[in-house]
């Protein structure tokens, strides 16, 4: 083999090497397994942003039979299925030089088509959909919680008060599965990212980092999901449509967390701006995290911040 051959299947083989020890070690520590997961797409796009999208789709396919020689066929196809494609799509685009709104975006849609095909191949073989909750399973230990305060004594009336708390709090989180689900994505990549470009600084190859945290702007797109979704949450829940309830509520919910990054950014940019010292930053951010209120507060300051900029209009100022 020339030296040209043998450098993309040594640099390919090494990583598709550390990417199965990483994976068995993530598929053997549960409670690790998606924590970790998060960060195995980087052997794969590391292969990819060196030598190319053919080398990187055969290191992933490498993995994918150690994988499954090494642990249980399902649960090696399942755990490359679903994180694979993270690591080649932010691979492709690190590797073509694309910013970083493209490579985050074209990342989580990776990232939530891998997921989509692993799901697909559980439901195909098994019958089985990974990411359904057993409402039953979480409602037969609500009941095996509260049996435990009722032998303690605690008053009836409480438990009842409890049960519906926690039963409504159960079928929120049912209903917002689908932008959770989103947001995994979106934190996979993330995370991918920018362990990634610090690998690939330390290697020497150019790369685009993240722009500073006090000049993010999102797109005004999550302002127009805020309203419309407050309309889709009145009229499902007025005129009784479902899934136009579900809808709206997750994207509400996107619209929120989306305000939220983009209020603290405000915020950030404010505190830097009149040179607020670190301590006082700490306790600010603590009591934002601490207070419900005050976070929906930041959220909405945040969503109006996309649609008017108010940097833009406190540097004409100055």
């Amino acid at each position: 083999m020339s030296e040209q051959g043998a450098r993309p299947a040594a640099t390919a083989g090494v990583m598709t090497a550390a990417a199965v020890v990483y994976a068995l070690a993530a598929i053997y520590l549960p409670m690790l397994t998606m924590m970790m997961g998060m960060f195995w797409p980087v052997f794969i796009a590391l292969v990819t942003v060196r030598e190319g999208l053919r080398w990187g789709v055969l290191a992933a396919a490498a993995s994918l039979i150690l994988t499954m020689l090494f642990a249980t066929p399902v649960t090696g196809a399942f755990f490359v299925l679903s994180f694979a494609p993270t690591g080649l799509v932010l691979g492709a685009l690190f590797r073509r030089g694309a910013d970083t709104v493209r490579a985050l975006t074209g990342g989580a849609l990776a990232s939530l088509a891998g997921k989509a095909a692993a799901a697909g191949m559980m439901l195909l073989l098994f019958g089985l959909n990974p990411f359904a909750m057993d409402v039953s399973m979480a409602n037969e230990t609500m009941d095996e919680t509260l049996a435990m305060y009722r032998s303690l004594g605690m008053d009836e009336a409480q438990l009842e008060e409890t049960r519906a708390a926690s039963a409504q709090v159960l079928e929120l989180f049912v209903l917002m599965l689908p932008a959770l689900f989103l947001g995994s994505s979106v934190i996979e990549v993330t995370a991918s990212f920018v362990v990634l470009r610090k690998v690939l600084v330390r290697l020497g190859i150019p790369t685009k980092g993240l722009p500073a945290f006090t000049e993010w702007r999102l797109p005004i797109f999550f302002s127009y999901l805020f309203a419309f979704s407050l309309i889709g949450i009145y009229w499902g829940t007025t005129r009784d449509i479902s899934w136009l309830y579900q809808a709206a509520l997750n994207g509400y919910l996107i619209s929120f967390i989306a305000g939220l990054v983009q209020g603290l950014s405000l915020v950030q940019f404010l505190m830097k701006r009149f040179n607020v010292s670190s301590f006082i930053r700490i306790i600010i951010y603590i009591f934002i995290a601490l207070n419900g209120f005050m976070t929906q507060i930041i959220s909405w300051t945040g969503l109006f911040d996309i649609a008017f900029d108010y940097r833009k209009k406190f540097h004409e100022r100055q």
